[in-house]
Parts: C-alpha cells; sequence; structure tokens
C-alpha cells in the first residue's frame, strides 16, 4: 500500500529587465517565467471485489442464498491470499505535464526623501502537494443484482483516487502601497492589494463520465460510479487592506525616549466559489504594543488578535454550514537584563 513512486522534471526560464528613471527616483523591474512540469508515477491499484467470481456478463456470481460466491484462491476474509488478489503493487501508473508563464511588473518611487511609493502586478501559481498527485486508487463496488447493474440511474460503486492531472492554481496579483519614514526612524505603511484566484484545489464526488475518467487515467467501464478526488474546483477574489505603525515616543520628551508604540493591521475579504478548498481563512488580523527599555532593562507587551478562523464544511449542519475557531486575541509580556 506504502509503495509509491514519482518522477518530477521542471525546466524553466525567466527573463527580467530594470532601469531606473528621475534621477534613480523611479525603479521600474519587469520580466517574465516560462515553466513547464512534467510527471511521472505509480502507485497501489486496490480492487476490493477482486476476490469474488463474476458471470461472463461482468455481475457477481451467487450461491442459493443470494450471497456473492469467493474465489477459492482468495482464501479467507482478511488472509494474504485475499490480500495478493485485491492489491496490487504500483498497478496504477499516470503521467501528466503542464506549462505556464508568469509576468511580473514592479514600481517604485520615491516621491521624497521620506514618501515610497510602491505598485506591483504579478501573476503566480501553486503547485498541488505530491501527495495529491502520486496515482493511487482504491475501488469499492456495490453489491447490485443484474437489475441494478444494467440500471444507469444506479451507482455502481465508489472510486477513491488521487487526481495526476490536478494542475497548478494561479492567481493574478495587484498591490499598491506607501510607506512614510520619519527622521526619527518611524514608519507609517499602507497598502491595499487584490488577487484573483482560478483553478484552486476543492475535494469532490462526481458521478464518472466518459471525460473524467480520461482525465483520471481510468477504464472507460466505470461509467456511472461515484469518483472521491481533488479537481480544479474554484475561483475566488481575495481583496484586502494591511497598516502598519511603529514609532518611538521620543519626540514627546525627555520621558517618552525610552517607549516604542507599534501596530499593524490586516484586513481581508474573500469571494468566490464555496468548492474551493480555503481552509483557515481569517477575514481579520492584527498586532500592537509597546517597548520599553532603558539602561540594562527590557520590557514589551504585545497584543495579539486573530479573527473568526473558517475551516472545513460541515453539509450535516446545513448547505453553508462550517466549522469556525472563534475570534480569540493573547497578550505576549515579555522582559529583559542584560548583563
Amino acid at each position: 500500500t506504502g509503495s509509491e513512486y514519482l518522477h518530477e522534471e521542471v525546466t524553466a526560464a525567466y527573463a527580467q529587465v530594470e532601469t531606473r528613471l528621475w534621477h534613480n527616483r523611479l525603479t521600474l523591474l519587469g520580466g517574465a517565467r516560462f515553466e513547464r512540469t512534467r510527471d511521472s508515477g505509480q502507485g497501489p491499484w486496490v480492487d476490493l471485489a477482486a476476490v469474488y467470481v463474476r458471470n461472463a456478463n461482468g455481475t457477481f456470481a451467487r450461491n442459493a442464498a443470494g450471497q456473492r460466491i469467493r474465489k477459492p484462491e482468495a482464501g479467507a476474509a482478511g488472509s494474504m491470499e485475499e490480500l495478493r488478489l485485491t492489491r496490487r503493487e504500483r498497478g496504477y501508473a499516470a503521467a501528466r505535464d503542464y506549462d505556464g508563464i508568469y509576468p511580473s511588473a514592479h514600481l517604485n518611487f520615491d516621491v521624497t526623501r521620506n514618501f515610497l511609493v510602491r505598485a506591483a502586478y504579478a501573476r503566480t501559481y501553486g503547485r498541488p502537494d505530491l501527495i495529491d498527485v502520486i496515482p493511487n486508487a482504491t475501488f469499492s463496488e456495490n453489491d447490485l443484482n443484474e437489475q441494478d447493474q444494467n440500471n444507469p440511474a444506479v451507482v455502481k460503486g465508489t472510486i477513491t483516487v488521487r487526481n495526476t492531472a490536478l494542475r497548478p492554481w494561479t492567481a493574478d496579483n495587484l498591490d499598491l502601497s506607501a510607506e512614510y519614514y520619519t527622521d526619527s526612524g518611524g514608519i507609517l505603511s499602507a497598502g491595499v492589494f487584490r488577487k484573483e484566484i482560478r483553478n484552486f484545489f476543492g475535494a469532490q464526488v462526481r458521478l464518472a463520465d466518459a471525460a473524467i475518467l480520461d482525465e483520471l487515467v481510468l477504464d472507460p467501464a466505470y461509467v456511472g460510479w461515484n469518483v472521491s478526488s481533488k479537481f480544479n474546483a474554484g475561483d475566488a477574489t481575495s481583496s484586502g487592506s494591511e497598516f502598519n505603525f511603529r514609532h518611538s515616543l521620543r519626540p514627546l520628551g525627555r520621558w517618552g525616549a525610552p517607549f516604542t508604540v507599534f501596530a499593524n493591521a490586516t484586513q481581508l475579504r474573500l469571494q468566490g466559489n464555496r468548492q474551493a478548498d480555503f481552509t483557515s481563512f481569517i477575514p481579520r488580523t492584527g498586532n500592537w504594543g509597546a517597548s520599553f527599555n532603558w539602561k540594562r532593562l527590557g520590557v514589551m507587551a504585545r497584543w495579539n488578535h486573530r479573527g473568526l478562523d473558517k475551516r472545513t464544511a460541515m453539509p450535516a449542519v446545513g448547505t453553508n454550514g462550517f466549522q469556525y475557531f472563534a475570534a480569540r486575541t493573547t497578550l505576549d509580556l515579555s522582559a529583559s537584563w542584560q548583563l
């Protein structure tokens, strides 16, 4: 069952150009990357119904009591003889390839000595985990009579399979930010962003047709079976804003010199196909606090806020039922003394 193999070959090339204008106040950086991936793998093939005798038309042979008849060479349930029939080491093989071009462009402009504006566009991608594309298939055929076998409305069984054709998701990212640096070393920055995500991964159960079976490299005889796998199932748009501040209280006078205050926050909004696997999505996060440094003594207090954490779907609760972790705020206190 654990005997799996994958060979992955990635070929890539990129071109990049950078230039500075307006007495080096404006920096432009752009380029594109081409990448091709080729995967070939092997994994276990598990057919739990291989222990039963079949008739010429493919239906199960049955005894007088209507029970399925086991093959003589299948041995007892759970025996090594049974395992040799139901499992084939590296019996499921598949090969896939995909490619793409990923451009990007970045602009940095020094408005003044202390004020900087940034703008950027990039097309990015995320590969599926190897555990999701190494071939592996388990077949669980339902115990149907001849009439149900010939009824296209009856599901014949379930195939749990890894989708070797799973393609990487891609995202078009737009970012705009501004940063201001004070003469005393402080920083104030803010930004907005938008990400258009396509073909994100989602776990689904689909009724097999010819197109799905061809995608998963499965025999056309499995039309009408349920297929449980991961697919490129969802598109989504993620947009949001960011804020960051850090500054010493030295301008307030001698008493404020040992203190530094800081705060940052992120606001996110996610819209898209609910079948996409966007687990652990947190729309609001933030940190704030202060530090005190005087001679050898250092003290820091930091608050950390994590908003409502959306986890996995809970269909038993309802159509839009999900598991959530409640919002929480934690406080970290630390102190140090230098010898």
